[in-house]
């Protein structure tokens, strides 16, 4: 893309005090019953995904953010055969999992808008919704899984900044519900902002599920557009990343035919041991259960 092509500045409000520019044009923007929607073209990023204001997705980057989001947990698992993405209206991670052997992938998605945009603006990153195994559901995810009696292998944790009807799947009470959801030896995964800007969230959340699961395993993954650090976590009834090393990950992608852009196996061994001493310290802290009484506020500085 050209430069003359590029007319306006986008600004991306990090924090509090700290202002993300990116030149960019303007493709689309709309207001969906839940929020504003926006598709930007940028040399740096590629096409852009903007949700009330802050990037949501982008071409270029793509991999770092939906890989990290759905294979850890998968290639954990020997054989999932039937995912739950709670959010994911954009459709990346539902193009990611169903490069597994999946019988069947179920996405929650309360903003039926966002699914259209991401379909006509976006069709490679949202192919995975044109195929057969894929049941779209556009309800409240908390909702969803109070009342659902299917179990599933794998669930992810898709869905944007953990304010407004986003809270509602951080909190103890909806870990329970998911834990339930989930076979004998299933996984959650769950992505928890960054413990750099948004550390009482990252923290907190971790505790939480440790109130819930037996084995809770956090990493975390630079992702360029988002200019920082995010927060993934894993909770698994019985697998854990710490037991499996660089050469099993390696036989399950070969075994798989995975065709990845940016997991490889010594990323996954790495990922899960890659923190500073700063964060190991505050992760050993006690930090209070997220409930629906005490959240926390979400604010970065």
């Amino acid at each position: 893309m050209n430069d003359e092509n590029l007319t306006m500045w986008f600004a991306n409000w990090h924090t509090d005090n700290i202002q993300h520019l990116v030149k960019v044009k303007s493709i689309y923007c709309t207001n969906s019953e839940f929020q504003r929607i926006e598709v930007v073209d940028s040399k740096v990023y590629g096409r852009l995904l903007i949700l009330n204001g802050e990037i949501q997705l982008s071409t270029k980057f793509n991999s770092y953010i939906h890989e990290s989001m759905t294979h850890p947990a998968l290639l954990l698992h020997p054989n999932p055969k039937n995912v739950l993405i709670i959010g994911g209206g954009d459709g990346g991670s539902t193009t990611e999992v169903i490069k597994h052997n999946i019988e069947s992938v179920t996405v929650v998605e309360i903003d039926e808008k966002v699914v259209q945009v991401a379909r006509e603006y976006f069709p490679s990153i949202s192919a995975g919704f044109s195929d057969p195994r894929v049941t779209i559901k556009y309800l409240d995810g908390r909702n969803f899984v109070e009342n659902c009696e299917q179990k599933f292998d794998v669930i992810i944790n898709d869905i944007s900044d953990p304010k407004e009807s986003a809270c509602t799947v951080f909190t103890k009470s909806f870990f329970v519900k998911l834990y339930n959801c989930l076979r004998k030896d299933g996984l959650f995964i769950t992505h928890a902002e960054s413990p750099d800007s948004c550390e009482e969230v990252f923290y907190r959340v971790i505790a939480t599920l440790r109130d819930v699961f037996p084995i809770v395993r956090p990493f975390r993954v630079w992702i360029p557009p988002y200019i920082d650090f995010w927060g993934r976590i894993i909770a698994s009834k019985k697998y854990d990343p710490l037991e499996f090393d660089a050469t099993q990950i390696a036989e399950r992608i070969r075994d798989r035919n995975l065709l990845l852009e940016w997991l490889t196996p010594d990323l996954f061994y790495a990922m899960f041991r890659y923190f500073s001493k700063d964060v190991i310290n505050r992760m050993s802290q006690e930090w209070r259960i997220i409930t629906e009484e005490d959240f926390p506020i979400f604010k970065r500085p």
